[in-house]
């Protein structure tokens, strides 16, 4: 057999070739276009988990926890700049992870920032008629759920179509239409200013469950007490959720309503939920206390004797109480 022999300017030649081919490589590697490119076998223009090559960080880049890399993603992860809607400041792990809950998120996560209960529970004057919370902040929904979880938020029932209120002055700045998808199904979510609230805070109040998506637009402006949309039963039941059957069992109507707040403006969109930066879970009872603090661990510390939060309201026939309130419950109540 004839023994091959290269000349030594070839092999310079050669490996010149191999270390630029390299090099391309891992400028593909190294772009959110290259990963794709590199990486996208089916061409959907996203990156599922098989095909992401890194499996130890695919969870932590796959922001909207729906199990695909899209292009906003993979910019993020490779610190390229993004334009128009998608150029927003991205919060950090813990909070995406506490606030986004997805099957793969750390419980931890939840309970470090605020989801634990408070013990708070709201009282209203004699003579006065409210919808009550039947499912409290931070219960063990673990029994509903997958794996280990905590309600974030309260359930008020309340028959099909009833007014839901919304309870400070703010903005649209979210509206999530996921009624067959996901467990909050139909969803509003409100941003206060600090000015609006009254506390030195930027506020985002949660409204799910609506039978459908309520007639708003984001940047929409509404007021304190105005109707945002009707109660509903829609989201995902914990028995679909764990892949099991349901026998017929639905929702009951109700609003889960909840508050997140941060000591900073800024907030991200993954698209299926409003993650603000730096942020944290409040018990929404905490919120008609109407002063700092309202972290949960302060909250937990309140002796007993404060434990029962006076509810600011609005009444059916239109007024408010007290008259000079900043926030309301997210129902109207009546006189008995």
């Amino acid at each position: 057999m004839k023994s091959l022999h290269t000349k030594p300017e070839n092999w310079i030649t050669a490996l010149v070739v191999i270390l630029l081919l390299t090099a391309s490589q891992v400028v593909i590697a190294k772009s959110a276009a290259g990963a794709l490119k590199k990486m996208d076998r089916n061409g959907d223009g996203r990156l599922s988990y098989d095909e992401w090559r890194k499996k130890r960080i695919f969870k932590r880049i796959d922001l909207n926890g729906d199990t695909f890399l899209d292009v906003s993603e993979l910019k993020r992860f490779f610190g390229e700049p993004l334009e128009g809607d998608l150029a927003q400041v991205l919060p950090d792990s813990k909070t995406i992870s506490a606030i986004r809950r997805s099957k793969f998120d750390d419980p931890q996560d939840l309970k470090d920032k605020g989801l634990v209960p408070t013990g708070l529970y709201p009282v209203w004057p004699d003579g006065i008629g409210c919808r009550g919370i039947d499912e409290t902040y931070a219960m063990d929904y673990s029994h509903k759920r997958p794996k280990e979880a905590y309600h974030g938020g309260i359930d008020l029932p309340a028959p099909f179509g009833t007014p839901v209120l919304a309870v400070m002055d703010g903005e649209v700045v979210a509206l999530y239409d996921a009624a067959d998808s996901n467990p909050r199904g139909v969803e509003v979510v409100i941003r206060h200013l600090p000015e609006q609230s009254g506390l030195p805070l930027y506020l985002y109040s949660r409204y799910t469950h609506f039978d459908r998506l309520p007639e708003l637009v984001i940047g929409q402006s509404v007021r304190m007490g105005d109707i945002l949309g009707e109660t509903g039963n829609s989201g995902v039941l914990g028995c679909e959720l764990k892949g099991k059957p349901c026998w017929g069992r639905t929702r009951r109507p109700a609003l889960h309503f909840d508050i997140l707040y941060s000591d900073r403006p800024e907030y991200y969109d993954t698209g299926s939920v409003l993650i603000p930066v730096n942020g944290n879970w409040m018990d929404p009872n905490a919120l008609y206390r109407n002063s700092m603090p309202v972290d949960t661990e302060s909250m937990k510390a309140l002796p007993a004797s404060e434990k029962a939060v006076s509810i600011a309201y609005k009444q059916t026939d239109g007024g408010v109480f007290p008259a000079d309130s900043k926030a309301i419950w997210p129902y109207a109540c009546w006189k008995k």
